[in-house]
């Protein structure tokens, strides 16, 4: 197996608390396919239902389906989606002003669509399957007419497909959209502009080829907020390699390769540090597809899909419906088809909160997190974050205003302590929610336009928010108020890999319910007794301590902490194929190859011009909330069964902090099963980490990174490598 040996230097999570706050932990719900607003599969639907200003609601249209006129839209709330597609079509109006019964249908429709707690994607098109010539000033004149219906309706509106060019909208077959004639790219220019000019801020624009934003971004005279609201629509995915012409025309700006136009969608990111719109549909084509999924898994993943169509075509979701997808990380077993049901866009989970237990009115009240996105893609559109108080009388809604949960993106998100100040509250225990309503107050009260997380018994969904606990005393407190006292902690002799664990009991006024077990900061057990035995402890020095829990959910202040070291066996150096052991040959960053002769690089680094610099043969990487480490391997690797990464941390703990890609799945680095099982723990000492490498994958690339915390990085000039067997590791 290809080995890259890394070593990495990252901060954690603070594991402080405050006096005066709790920590409660969550459950992960990794299997509900439930319903969450701006994602997932949509439906196609004619939302202007009048025949008389759209031939495409008359059943004289081949293809016409009755069921598209449904402005109940019946069939997408049964299949639990949030979003639906329709089209403007203006085939009768390429020479004409916009007749204004179209308009009133266009807001009627809309209407309907905020009615049923849906949204909705719109692409205005001139012709279904043909040539398209409308020119520039006609198709603004409609931009005008449209835009103050689309201002009106914009909280309902997910985004606009930029649309108006060639068949379908899709920007081919008209005389606008030739990448490779310099001349025409003004016009492109004009309408994205115009369109970004009339509709409101919060609204993306989806383009429908790769080429055309580089075009914008590079050709143009766009500002940054204008190309952070542009994204992309791939109306072909997985057609074939190229998906149907979506990523190989030739441009005027230079010739591009799939590969590197691939890679422009997978960087696609706000200036903010948010994700870009991307989606669209299949096509009549699975070229490009596969019966194991796994084409699919990577291409959604890493170019961060929100939403594609589920009506066409079913070549390829058929595909999906068939694929068996074994359990892998924290997605259980399920058919491809349902775990894009639950991938697509976001996904959080919260892992855990600390807030303040009591508080007084009108005084500070502390609060942060530790989740998960399991999702593709972070929230695309711009929304609020609240804590709730609610005590079934008086409701308060407090936001969070230090918060932008569009840069929650897909891997382990920390929210930093926020500090807010509680208004002027009636004294008693409230439930504590977190509350991520849509950014329109109009919609604020409908449930279904708020964010649900991943959790168990934390939704709300007559509220529509999300419980983080069921008391919290603000000012005089009644019943249990008073935290258990901490545990004593202290450690048996280590056997092997294994550290008994055990502690003196807490006490506490009403009952201690269980106790917190942590290692190297990162919570390890929640037994219900008083002991406990790690197994499978990597090499090095731990730090572990325990908290109480009482029936209130109060947890105790921390025990002492028990330092203990773990030898772990002998590491003669494994024998297989290495990767790269960064001694300085080839040299880098200049050479760009790894030992194998093959590309490595890093990316958004602080140093060395985004490359790192070298010290004593060992590349060192440093980043600030981002940063990736990536190096090919290049050749068959079939014969080989694990990837070895010599890794240490700067506090211990880091695991859930960056992710590693192999073989087209990308998996935070903790969620990866060790042999015996367990799962691998970052330490301070450099530990040697071995992790299986897929079945699927004979060659490839090996890809680290981390978006979660500042930090450094560093490599070892170590010879580790991978195994050539099945036995040798």
């Amino acid at each position: 197996m290809a080995a890259a040996v890394l070593a990495l230097s990252l901060l954690g999570p603070a594991t402080t608390a405050e006096a005066a706050t709790t920590t409660a932990t969550y459950t992960g719900d990794f299997g509900t396919v439930f319903a969450n607003p701006e994602r997932g599969f949509h439906n196609r639907y004619e939302i202007i239902n009048d025949p008389s200003v759209n031939d495409y609601a008359s059943n004289t249209i081949p293809g016409f389906n009755p069921d598209m006129l449904d402005r109940t839209f019946a069939r997408a709330k049964a299949d639990g989606d949030t979003l639906i597609h329709s089209y403007v079509h203006l085939d009768k109006y390429q020479t004409t002003d916009l007749p204004q019964p179209l308009l009133d249908n266009l807001g009627t429709g809309l209407a309907a669509i905020r009615a049923q707690g849906l949204k909705i994607v719109l692409r205005v098109a001139y012709v279904w399957d043909g040539y398209s010539a409308v020119t520039e000033p006609q198709m603004e004149r409609h931009i005008d007419q449209l835009a103050p219906v689309l201002a009106a309706n914009a909280d309902v509106i997910m985004h606009l497909e930029a649309g108006f060019f060639g068949a379908w909208g899709e920007w081919h077959e008209s005389p606008y959209t030739a990448a490779s004639e310099q001349n025409q790219a003004p016009v492109r220019a004009a309408l994205v502009k115009k369109l970004l000019s009339s509709t409101p801020a919060s609204m993306p624009i989806a383009i429908r080829y790769p080429i055309f934003n580089y075009e914008f971004a590079h050709g143009t005279t766009m500002t940054t907020q204008d190309l952070d609201r542009l994204g992309f629509h791939d109306d072909c995915f997985l057609a074939d390699s190229a998906d149907m012409g979506t990523y190989d025309q030739n441009s005027w700006l230079g010739w591009f390769d799939v590969p590197v136009k691939k890679q422009w969608v997978y960087d696609y990111a706000t200036s903010t540090g948010g994700n870009k719109i991307v989606g669209g549909e299949t096509c009549n084509a699975s070229g490009g597809n596969d019966a194991a999924g796994v084409n699919a898994q990577y291409e959604l993943s890493h170019q961060h899909w929100t939403e594609i169509n589920e009506d066409y075509a079913a070549v390829n979701t058929d595909l999906w419906k068939s694929a068996n997808m074994a359990a892998s990380g924290v997605d259980p077993a399920e058919t491809l088809f349902t775990r894009i049901k639950r991938k697509l866009g976001y996904r959080l989970r919260l892992a855990d909160a600390t807030f303040t237990s009591q508080a007084a009115p009108g005084s500070g009240f502390t609060f942060s997190a530790h989740l998960f996105n399991d999702g593709y893609a972070g929230i695309i559109k711009p929304r609020p974050v609240y804590l709730v108080f609610d005590n079934g009388t008086n409701r308060y809604n407090v936001q969070l205003t230090g918060l932008d949960p569009r840069t929650w993106r897909s891997g382990a998100v920390t929210v930093a302590t926020q500090t807010v100040t509680l208004p002027a509250m009636v004294s008693g225990t409230y439930k504590l929610a977190l509350w991520l309503p849509d950014q329109a107050t109009g919609l604020r009260s409908v449930s279904s336009y708020s964010v649900r997380l991943a959790n168990t018994g934390t939704w709300d969904p007559a509220k529509g928010y999300n419980v983080l606990a069921n008391a919290v005393s603000v000012g005089a407190c009644t019943g249990d108020c008073t935290p258990p006292t901490a545990p004593t902690l202290s450690a048996g002799a280590v056997n092997g890999q294994s550290v008994p664990l055990s502690w003196a009991g807490a006490t506490d006024n009403v009952g201690v319910t269980g106790y917190r077990l942590y290692r190297d900061g990162t919570l390890l057990a929640s037994p219900a007794g008083t002991t406990y035995t790690d197994t499978a402890v990597p090499a090095g020095t731990h730090s572990y301590t325990v908290t109480a829990r009482d029936a209130a959910g109060y947890d105790s202040p921390s025990s002492n902490t028990v330092n203990v070291t773990v030898s772990g066996p002998t590491d003669p150096p494994p024998v297989g194929l290495v990767l790269d052991d960064f001694d300085g040959t080839p040299a880098y960053p200049a050479a760009a190859k790894n030992d194998l002769g093959r590309w490595t690089g890093g990316n958004c680094f602080l140093n060395g011009g985004g490359a790192g610099v070298v010290s004593g043969g060992a590349l060192a990487l440093q980043y600030d909330n981002c940063g990736w480490f990536g190096s090919d391997v290049g050749q068959d690797v079939s014969g080989y069964t694990y990837l070895v990464v010599r890794i240490k941390g700067a506090t211990g703990g880091e695991q859930a902090h960056f992710s590693l890609a192999l073989g087209g799945a990308t998996k935070v680095f903790g969620d990866f099963v060790l042999d015996g099982g367990g799962h691998p723990a970052i330490t301070t000492a450099y530990q040697d980490i071995k992790v299986r490498w897929p079945p699927t994958a004979s060659t490839g690339r090996a890809r680290l990174s981390s978006r979660s915390g500042s930090g450094t990085a560093a490599a070892a000039r170590s010879p580790s490598t991978a195994s050539a067997s099945n036995s040798t590791l």
